[in-house]
């Protein structure tokens, strides 16, 4: 499956509004990472069925401004702050299937933006490995 260039503009605005960066902590924005080349390859990767979803996910987002701020633009033509606010009232809806969708948009975003070597690099955090006890698998007795 492979989406639309305006599918692809909404996505891209979308995924901004959850991860726009901050210069003042030295994270990038995920408009700077290749987006459309991750989703591109996620939807060819996925199940047909989440690959529906993650589009319908970007539908919802684009035309979300209407009933959230009630201006009658895609979530594209906003700017940062009224992106976020957009999606934060997405998150928050009383539906479960929105909620979900919106989840799911974000969570393709987070795979890109935490594989980021740049963002990779502000977020790590020490390796702990002297308290860690390996997990010993049994096998089940049938009954």
């Amino acid at each position: 499956m492979k989406l639309t260039r305006f599918e692809m503009a909404w996505a891209v605005a979308a995924l901004v509004g959850v991860f726009p960066g901050s210069v003042d902590t030295g994270f990038a924005s995920i408009a700077s990472m290749d987006v459309p080349g991750f989703l591109g390859e996620a939807l060819r990767r996925i199940p047909l069925r989440a690959a529906l979803g993650l589009r319908a996910a970007i539908w919802i987002v684009a035309f979300a401004p209407l009933p959230t701020l009630g201006r009658f633009r895609t979530i594209a033509r906003l700017g940062q702050a009224d992106r976020e606010r957009v999606l934060a009232r997405l998150a928050a809806s009383n539906s479960y299937a929105v909620r979900s969708l919106v989840m799911m948009l974000k969570t393709f975003g987070a795979l890109l933006y935490a594989a980021d070597d740049g963002v990779r690099a502000r977020i790590e955090i020490p390796a702990v490995t002297a308290n860690i006890v390996p997990l010993r698998v049994r096998r089940v007795q049938a009954a």
